[in-house]
């Protein structure tokens, strides 16, 4: 069934119309990757929507955090003419085989925040889009980068992942948790666009206690590992 248009139609960033987004939704503490983007960036913008930077052909779009702040920078973007999307982000990592450091290219999410469903009611799993994923894993192997294939679960409540809801969200057949993908990816279904997520893991929650390694020295390394060749 088609649904209604929106009596709020978004509008482009001036000076960041692009075909290709890299949506970085945090950094980690030590500032690698604001340093790399406004190193490497032409132009930057810091909105209430994020900071915006131009690479080359690319647009970046940088700490906007949350499935609702995401796909509302997301659309405006696309209203300025892109069609792909790579989200480079930071996970909490609901499985055993899945440690701090750890790479992971994320196919498919579980929608556990309040943004997906006005995109496509009903729906609760959303996939990225295989071609755009292939591309990921083809410079993670070229690059002899070890990584994994996961499913995520995206939440807007970061401080109710309970003992019960961690065990519901294994369930389901999620391995990681974050707070963007679904939303991102149910954005690029409704919209006919290009999506993928590459993910580092720098939380663990399968033990029955928070492991946090935001401030691991491994983490920086897969930073610059896996995440600065794509920007």
């Amino acid at each position: 069934m088609k649904q209604e248009e929106s009596l709020i139609r978004p509008k482009p960033f001036q000076g960041f119309r692009g075909a290709r987004i890299l949506y970085v939704p945090v950094d980690v503490p030590s500032g690698i990757i604001r340093k790399h983007l406004f190193k490497s960036a032409s132009k930057t913008k810091t909105t209430e929507w994020g900071t915006l930077c131009r690479i080359g052909e690319k647009i970046v779009l940088f700490q906007a955090m949350g499935a609702p702040l995401a796909v509302m920078t997301l659309e405006r973007l696309i209203a300025g003419g892109a069609d792909e999307v790579l989200v480079l982000g930071f996970c909490g990592s609901l499985n055993p085989g899945l440690s701090i450091g750890a790479a992971v290219i994320a196919d498919r999410a579980y929608a556990d925040e309040g943004t997906s469903r006005r995109y496509l009611p009903g729906r609760k799993y959303f996939r990225g889009s295989s071609d755009l994923g292939k591309i990921v894993e083809q410079g993670l192997s070229a690059g002899n980068l070890p990584f994994a294939r996961a499913a995520a679960v995206s939440t807007d409540a970061p401080f109710r992942e309970t003992p019960g809801w961690i065990g519901a969200a294994r369930k389901k057949g999620c391995d990681v948790v974050d707070m963007e993908i679904s939303a991102v990816f149910a954005l690029a279904a409704f919209r006919g666009i290009r999506a993928a997520a590459l993910f580092l893991v720098s939380d663990e929650l399968f033990a029955g206690k928070w492991r946090h390694g935001f401030f691991d020295d491994g983490l920086d390394a897969g930073v610059k590992s896996y995440f600065l060749p794509f920007l």
